[in-house]
């Protein structure tokens, strides 16, 4: 591939080709008996799924070797190397795995191509059905079956009075939510409908609406959103009505979302009331904004823990106070002027109106860290503990300034992939050591050439200079003034 995310026809051709391959060799275990495992999260997993991901994985290496992979059967990808893919494969070898298990024939294989968090390209087979509906950005959506191959495109929403919607849900994961946004509705009809068949079902203008109010992954639905969206429909979150992203946070979790040909008041009033209704009369089973209030988390906690979803998201509280929440992460030598150019961000920021949090290394080993000492293992400890405190913060809706040593790369990186892209900024305060130690605000360079400190970063402990921050300056040239006015503009 070029440049540019768009496939070409051979490319095209032959994954299309390539998919429908993988899923004669689905049919072959759909045919006989099979065992059926169990994935921490209680859902099942077959030899299929195991076979169509090995399948699949190599035809997207022969075709697109350069572009990455990430797949349901091999999500143990830390976000700290995923967030820097910005063109990806997402793939659900086998979505539907229930309803394989119940051999009902709607499982299907997903495959989509997503660029700068969206969505270009996607196939989705279902191999039982015979049918694979296509679609790429700029060049629209496609139904093949054993008739064909022919365009497709969501409908127009008929005028209430004279034809009814048309509205389809998941038949493994119902919820009373979408019970009482159909009932919100005028003249529906519904049905019901496994995996992914239920997003091309609007794509080709069979259905009209599809809420889903339960949870899902983003390799649920990637490849049928490319799908919808060129076939002209939209896959929109419940909460903002934005599209849907792909590989933007640590969790790939979706919130809920609602597919739809066309927006219309009337299911949106729908829709606001089932959602925020549900929740306040006490459902708890299904979620709220975002997604779920119960979430397994991949951790590693010495405690059984599993992550709780707030009803405020940090989207929420962001509109209360004007702007989203941020981390700016100050690095760099004792003395090279974090301290001095932290206070001087936040006293703007401040001036502009905006909420703000300094938080000072020196000051953060009063209270917090004040059980860590200075070893490799306490200062990472340190850093790990502050990027936790300062993630709570921007999600808070408030823009969090440390100003920290932090001289491992290591824990650097740690802290940046706490945050979701964009949120994190780190600025390496770059004033040469010679200046640093002329300067000594604290006698602690004089003190560590004394041999009175161990573990002195610059004397007796390394610094690793960053190889790339968001913003790099030296105070020793450049004014206070000049790195605020540099600093806002990225904020």
């Amino acid at each position: 591939m070029s440049q540019n995310w768009t496939l070409s026809p051979q490319q095209v051709a032959l994954l299309l080709d390539g998919v429908i391959d993988a899923g004669r060799e689905v049919l072959t275990i759909y045919e006989r008996d099979f065992a059926v495992e169990y994935k921490d999260d209680n859902s099942p997993l077959t030899e299929a799924d195991l076979a169509a991901h090995h399948v699949l994985v190599a035809l997207l290496g022969q075709i697109t070797p350069e572009v990455p992979v990430l797949s349901e059967e091999a999500s143990d990808i830390h976000f700290a190397t995923r967030r820097t893919w910005q063109r990806l494969w997402i793939i659900d070898p086998l979505d539907g795995t229930k309803e394989f298990v119940k051999k009902n024939g709607e499982f299907t294989l997903n495959v989509a191509l997503v660029e700068d968090g969206e969505p270009v390209f996607g196939i989705v087979h279902a191999p039982v059905l015979g049918t694979t509906w296509w679609g790429m950005k700029g060049q629209g959506a496609f139904k093949r079956s054993a008739e064909g191959e022919r365009r497709i495109h969501v409908r127009k929403l008929p005028q209430p009075d004279t034809q009814p919607w048309y509205v389809v849900g998941s038949r493994s994961h119902s919820s009373g939510m979408f019970e009482t946004f159909c009932s919100k509705l005028p003249t529906y009809e519904s049905t019901s409908m496994g995996s992914s068949i239920k997003l091309c079902l609007v794509a080709e203008g069979v259905a009209d609406l599809y809420p889903r109010l339960a949870p899902t992954s983003e390799w649920d639905t990637a490849a049928a959103q490319a799908v919808v969206t060129a076939a002209g429909g939209e896959v929109l979150d419940v909460n903002t009505l934005e599209p849907l992203t792909c590989n933007r946070k640590e969790s790939v979790l979706n919130p809920y979302f609602i597919v739809c040909g066309e927006r219309d008041p009337i299911w949106i009033d729908a829709l606001k009331t089932a959602v925020y209704d549900e929740h306040l009369s006490g459902e708890q089973t299904a979620g709220f904004s975002p997604s779920v209030p119960y979430e397994h988390r991949a951790n590693d906690s010495l405690a059984e823990v599993i992550w709780n979803r707030s009803s405020v998201t940090p989207a929420m509280r962001a509109q209360i106070k004007g702007h989203a929440g941020k981390c700016i992460w100050f690095t760099g030598l004792s003395g090279s002027g974090k301290s001095t150019l932290a206070n001087a961000l936040e006293a703007e920021l401040n001036r502009l109106g905006c909420h703000t949090m300094l938080l000072d290394g020196d000051n953060i080993r009063h209270g917090l860290c004040k059980d860590l000492g200075m070893s490799e293992a306490d200062r990472n400890e340190n850093i790990r503990r502050i990027g936790e405190v300062a993630k709570l913060f921007t999600d808070a809706g408030i823009i969090v300034i440390t100003a920290f040593i932090s001289p491992f790369q290591s824990e650097r990186d740690a802290a940046r992939a706490l945050f979701d892209e964009g949120n994190f900024i780190e600025v390496h305060v770059d004033t040469p050591l010679g200046v640093c130690e002329q300067r000594d605000p604290k006698g602690l360079y004089k003190k560590a050439r004394a041999g009175q400190i161990k573990d002195f970063t610059g004397i007796n402990s390394p610094y690793e200079a960053p190889a790339e921050v968001e913003l790099r300056v030296n105070t020793d040239t450049m004014s206070p003034t000049e790195i605020i006015s540099r600093l806002l503009k990225l904020i």
